[in-house]
């Protein structure tokens, strides 16, 4: 069985959520490391093909980049334009967001892009209007759904496996980020600072645990995730060990996961598996 492995492309400095990262006015001035780490990354995955969801921002800055990853066989797929929270944009302002995006990385690859995910998965329970606006828009699926609590965006209860949301605006496929329980908490154990904090025979035994009930693992990282080298923040406490914890060992620790299973890409998952997926008009647990 293939897991679905994506790559939100960002740079070190795009976090949102702490009053210490620099805001987009100054993006530009912050040394970019994005091209140099996702070059390591693209070594690691090499004749894999997976999704790259990708900032708006990082292709205008970076349009070789997403070219070169587009070239490799690799999905490019819509993370937004300015790393933004859904909810607080608005359904005006997120539509415009992802629709400028979209077109963007369309034109760039000269393929039509089928996958969004929110920046922060900031869709919350209060805020299921985005998921109408993301199939208005034409994308063919969704993985913005954090199916637990998280600071900024969460929904505990969600539905946490693949599944075709029934909407008004039609069918939209949701591939919810994979989660474990620890200790009486749901969270997701491959992902971001997640990765990097619980120990590769905790993520192995959780993705073959997915892989048992004959579902597919969703994970993700970032390329600042692998970088040690990157400039350093002064963030509020917890975020700063989230952000900063296990860089040292995370590109062996990474190229270890990627040598241990099946992977695959986003899209091509939505495509082959669409008709035999859970069909869901209620998206919550009772």
């Amino acid at each position: 069985m293939k897991n679905l492995l994506s790559i939100d492309l960002e740079d070190w400095y795009h976090f949102i959520g702490d009053p210490a990262a620099p805001c987009f006015e100054e993006w530009g001035n912050c040394e970019s490391r994005v091209e140099e780490i996702t070059d390591i990354l693209l070594e690691i995955v090499d004749g894999l093909s997976i999704t790259f969801f990708v900032l708006g921002y990082i292709a205008d800055r970076h349009p070789g980049l997403v070219k070169r990853i587009s070239s490799s066989g690799h999905e490019i797929a819509c993370h937004g334009y300015r790393h933004e929270f859904v909810f607080e944009m608005g359904p005006e302002g997120f539509r415009k967001d992802i629709a400028r995006t979209k077109a963007l990385l369309e034109d760039l690859t000269g393929q039509a892009c089928s996958g969004y995910r929110a920046s922060g998965f900031s869709i919350r329970r209060q805020d299921l209007w985005a998921l109408e606006i993301i199939r208005e828009e034409g994308f063919i699926y969704d993985s913005s759904i954090f199916p637990a609590v998280r600071t900024a965006g969460g929904i505990a209860g969600f539905y946490q496996y693949p599944q075709v949301l029934q909407l008004q605006a039609g069918q939209l496929i949701e591939l919810p980020v994979s989660t474990s329980r620890l200790l009486g908490v749901t969270t997701a154990f491959c992902g971001g600072g997640f990765f990097r904090f619980f120990p590769g025979w905790y993520i192995h035994k959780h993705i073959k645990k997915i892989n048992r009930q004959q579902q597919p693992a969703v994970v993700y990282i970032h390329p600042r995730d692998i970088d040690p080298e990157q400039p350093r923040m002064k963030l509020k406490i917890l975020n700063r060990f989230m952000y900063y914890y296990g860089l040292g060992k995370a590109k062996e620790k990474f190229t270890r996961l990627v040598n241990g299973f099946k992977w695959g890409g986003f899209g091509e998952f939505a495509s082959l598996h669409r008709d035999k997926l859970h069909l869901a008009v209620k998206f919550f647990r009772e």
